[in-house]
Parts: structure tokens; C-alpha cells; sequence
């Protein structure tokens, strides 16, 4: 729990933080992780795998709705000819 304390205290260090409040973040956030890699695993099963990688976790991000957040810190790998195709047509939609 101390590494949740110190991530709760990064944003403002005068934040005073009680026992309970760190044990309900770190029980939603043990939470949130067993739910993020079940669905995970889900894709990895999907794709005939054994391995979870990162592809099947920003697949399960892109997909499901509660993970969009997550979407600017685990984006969906694309090829750089496919990126620049699509640059290419979102700056001829604009301009």
C-alpha cells in the first residue's frame, strides 16, 4: 500500500491519506487489474495463443468501452506505411 500512498501523494504531498481510504484504492485497483487481464486473456484464448501480449491488451482497450481511457497510453500497434496513409487522408479531409 505504500506504493499507492506515494502515487495518491505525487499530486499534492500535503494530501493527508487514512489506512482506509489506501485499502479501498488498492482492493479497486487489484480489482480493475483481474478484470483488465481476464478480458485480455480472453483475446489472447481468441487468437489461439498461450501467451498474453501486448496486442491483445490494447485490443481489449480499443474494444471495450470501460478501458477507452487507457487508449492514449496503450494505442493499437499499427504499421508506419499504414499511419502515414492514414495522416494522408485525415490532412486532405481538413484541408
Amino acid at each position: 500500500m505504500h506504493r499507492i500512498k506515494t502515487i495518491i501523494r505525487s499530486e499534492n504531498s500535503d494530501l493527508r491519506v487514512t489506512q482506509e481510504a489506501l485499502f479501498v484504492v488498492n482492493k479497486a485497483t487489484e480489482k480493475f487489474l483481474e478484470q483488465f487481464t481476464k478480458d485480455a486473456y480472453s483475446c489472447c484464448v481468441g487468437d489461439r495463443k498461450k501467451s498474453l501480449a501486448y496486442k491483445h491488451l490494447s485490443s481489449v482497450i480499443c474494444k471495450t468501452r470501460r478501458y477507452d481511457f487507457l487508449s492514449d497510453f496503450v494505442p493499437e500497434k499499427i504499421k508506419a506505411e499504414n499511419a502515414l496513409a492514414e495522416r494522408k487522408v485525415n490532412e486532405t479531409e481538413v484541408g
